[in-house]
């Protein structure tokens, strides 16, 4: 006797998983669940001192991202010791945005700290999806996928962007 799962398509399968909570997990090929383990990543220890490990965003220059925008990068190239990650604090004034790009090796989440906004990001099927968003709010933005953040509030908007990779490359959407 044959077992009933083998004939199931990949469509029930997945309705069949849903019903089970199971929808939000991974499948490979129906056989089963996906797992993955970390890489640990371990940065040289020899001569390293306790203030290796921070970095004052604040100290940092900002450099203007077009329009006004303003970013403090902690990526690798301001902090060697990082491996895997960085962050940018990013200020963006009274009615201007953040205009569309994509970063090719990296997702990215945003944390809205002080303001509120509005972000956009398209889906791979070309559909765009927009958000309002307020203090204390995050947003993430999946590798490869145009996104943007415009202020919608009163003042300066202030915010947090954490990528996934220490160098975040990024590709400008053209307008």
């Amino acid at each position: 006797m044959t077992d009933p799962t083998s004939a199931l398509s990949r469509r029930e399968l997945i309705q069949r998983a849903a019903v089970l909570g199971l929808a939000g997990l991974p499948l490979v090929r129906g056989a089963g669940l996906a797992q993955t383990t970390p890489v640990l990543v371990t940065p040289s220890a020899t001569g390293a001192t306790a203030s290796d490990y921070k970095l004052s965003l604040a100290g940092l220059a900002p450099v203007t991202i077009l329009q006004d925008v303003s970013a403090r990068k902690g990526n690798k190239a301001a902090w060697p010791l990082l491996a895997g990650v960085s962050i940018a604090q990013v200020e963006l004034p009274e009615g201007t945005w953040r205009a569309p790009h994509y970063h090719t090796n990296a997702h990215e989440l945003a944390v809205i700290v002080r303001g509120s906004a509005k972000a956009g990001l398209q889906t791979p099927g070309q559909e765009w999806l927009e958000l309002e968003l307020a203090e204390g709010d995050c947003v993430y933005f999946p590798l490869g996928w145009p996104h943007w953040l415009r202020n919608t509030g009163k003042g300066a908007l202030h915010t947090y962007f954490n990528y996934g990779h220490e160098q975040p490359a990024t590709v400008e959407v053209p307008g």
